[in-house]
């Protein structure tokens, strides 16, 4: 298994089949792989197949029904519902760090409102991060200006209060900020891809511009790194490129 101790895969590039199959599909390229707990793979629906397949686990929420910064109430607080119960079912199946969404305000003129609800969330997060192993870590987003963290601004926020976040090197890039975050504070998990720093492409590195010859020495070294590309064919492809980079292996740190 090549780079099985430094690169991981999300199942992100295998939607279309179903959770067991994709989990056997990705255990025979890396023993590190992150569950989409969406669609075919949402962890409600069945996670038993992570008990047939051993792999180092992370999880993501889902992308699509969970909006943190919803400034109505009951929607933020259902979101929050549904990360308690998908932090249980982490800890059932020892993932070690469960990636959420930081949300959005779908209305520039309730921008302000929107922010202070995630702030809210971010509270309950930190009650759910006490409660559980699993470490929570929001997630950095892309260039769409409804979304909220896509500056480091909210890393001193999230700090106050415990809690860690990943940075998704794709989102930062067509903000232009990749090196702000790694200055501001390190991260405890990495979602890897690439594109051309405009669009969110989830393309396979090396196909865009991020400069991932500069920014791969700068990642802390024991990180976890997620290829988090559309095809199973990409993630080779990314693994290939990014294996050309000479880098101190995680496991030498263990």
């Amino acid at each position: 298994m090549r780079g099985s101790h430094l690169y991981g895969c999300s199942t992100y590039c295998c939607m279309d089949y179903t959770l067991i199959d994709a989990l056997a599909l990705l255990r025979e390229k890396t023993d590190r792989i992150e569950i989409l707990s969406d669609g075919l793979h949402d962890l409600f629906r069945d996670s038993s197949a992570c008990h047939c397949i051993d792999a180092r686990y992370s999880v993501h929420v889902p992308g699509a029904d969970i909006n943190l910064a919803s400034t109505n109430e009951r929607v933020r607080r259902t979101g929050i519902r549904v990360i308690d119960d998908l932090c249980e079912i982490c800890d059932a199946i020892s993932a070690t760090t469960l990636v959420v969404h930081p949300g959005y305000s779908a209305w520039r003129q309730v921008h302000a409102d929107s922010y202070a609800a995630l702030l809210r969330s971010l509270d309950d997060l930190a009650v759910l991060q006490a409660s559980y192993r699993v470490r929570i870590a929001p997630e950095n987003m892309g260039s769409w200006e409804c979304c909220h963290f896509r500056s480091p601004e909210l890393i001193r926020q999230l700090r106050e209060r415990d809690l860690d976040y990943t940075l998704d090197l794709g989102h930062a890039h067509p903000n232009g900020n990749i090196r702000m975050f790694l200055e501001e504070y390190p991260p405890v998990h990495v979602h890897l891809h690439d594109n051309g720093g405009v669009i969110d492409d989830h393309a396979a590195c090396g196909t865009g511009s991020v400069e991932f010859g500069e920014i791969l020495p700068l990642l802390p070294a024991r990180v976890p790194r997620i290829l988090e590309v559309k095809s199973p064919g990409e993630f080779e492809d990314s693994l290939d490129f990014l294996l050309n980079f000479v880098e101190r292996p995680m496991w030498m740190d263990e």
